[in-house]
């Protein structure tokens, strides 16, 4: 089985986004991808085995049609090897997106894997992890925890109130540039400040519960968010302080590497997923894993010992397991992508 190029996969969203995203994969979008930040279509979906929750748009489709969760289905060892599928069956463990914040969204977080197993019948929560690619406003920033505890009785009563100003208020505030790297543990209330572009790792789920959604176009959340009314669904919020210690261990900084590779996230993203950053000047060797490749910039290829898979900036390239060790060759202007990962289930 051999490396796949895949074009632009991007459901609509209820948010404004996308053309980022669409300037970023130039020639390698699909007919229907976003043409303007006015459109509703700010995330790509690569290598998605996942739909969006309530809804049958967002999974991956092959050039044949073939959904690429039936293709998997069929023969799940040859995508991720026995090891992989003794821990997580037919499913990578992993939904890597891209995301153009048109607007700031709104704040909410996502279940961990006991609330989710115990709710919501489901092996994986949705701890994530984004890679910044763009920053074209003026001041480029995401929220990111609380800065203070914060009582239930608080937290319900932002929910019924949907008062914007005091629910950021007692949230970091983190300033971003490209290239920082910030982790984000399911339970962590978040949100993407406007014209913030990434790349994002997650857990293939689409669960999300909203503090904030008046004002966002979203329907009430009293009752359904999820399938759970707001007070169970609120429980997913961590309300603890994310210190200055913590918030050190989630953010990474932009560190320029003018060679090789380097891992982006810290070791507690180990368990749910693992992104390298990977600067090529003339070849580099990739040990056999599935993997989704993106091209940040320059040009190359990708090689196995039957193929060669021609790559540059914004190409998105699935790599499975009976690919074999691959290679990465870099063109005259040098290649640099980001691989990403499943989780190591031995760090479960």
């Amino acid at each position: 089985m051999e490396p796949v190029s895949l074009p632009a996969n991007q459901p609509r969203q209820f948010y404004l986004g996308g053309a980022q995203i669409a300037a970023f994969r130039l020639g390698h979008n699909s007919p229907d991808s976003a043409a303007s930040p006015t459109e509703r279509a700010p995330e790509d979906w690569i290598a998605s085995t996942v739909s969006k929750y309530g809804d049958d748009d967002g999974a991956t489709r092959l050039a044949d049609g073939e959904l690429l969760r039936t293709a998997i289905a069929a023969d799940p060892e040859s995508y991720f090897g026995a090891e992989h599928v003794a821990r997580f069956g037919a499913s990578p463990a992993l939904l890597v997106k891209l995301l153009d914040a048109g607007e700031r969204l709104p704040v909410h977080c996502h279940p961990d894997r006991a609330f989710a197993s115990a709710h919501l019948g489901s092996l994986f929560g949705k701890t994530e992890a984004w890679i910044i690619l763009g920053t074209p406003g003026d001041d480029p920033h995401v929220y990111l925890g609380f800065n203070r505890d914060v009582e239930q009785g608080e937290l319900t009563e932002w929910f019924e109130s949907q008062n914007s100003s005091e629910i950021l208020s007692a949230m970091n505030r983190v300033s971003v540039g490209t290239g920082d790297a910030i982790f984000v543990p399911a339970g962590t209330a978040h949100a993407i400040g406007a014209g913030v572009f990434i790349a994002e790792l997650q857990e293939p789920t689409d669960f999300s519960v909203m503090l904030e959604w008046r004002d966002f176009g979203l329907p009430e959340r009293h009752v359904g968010q999820l399938g759970m009314d707001a007070a169970l669904s609120l429980q997913c919020f961590n309300r603890r302080h994310m210190t200055d210690a913590g918030l050190d261990r989630c953010v990474r900084r932009s560190t320029p590497l003018r060679e090789g590779s380097a891992t982006l996230f810290p070791d507690e993203a180990e368990p749910f997923f693992q992104a390298e950053e990977i600067v090529v000047t003339d070849a580099f060797e990739l040990a056999r894993q599935y993997a989704v490749l993106i091209v940040l910039d320059g040009t190359g290829s990708l090689t196995t010992g039957q193929s060669e898979t021609p790559l540059e900036r914004g190409s998105t390239v699935m790599i499975p397991y009976s690919a074999g060790p691959t290679t990465l060759h870099a063109g005259v202007d040098g290649l640099h992508v980001i691989r990403c990962l499943p989780g190591n289930s031995a760090h479960d």
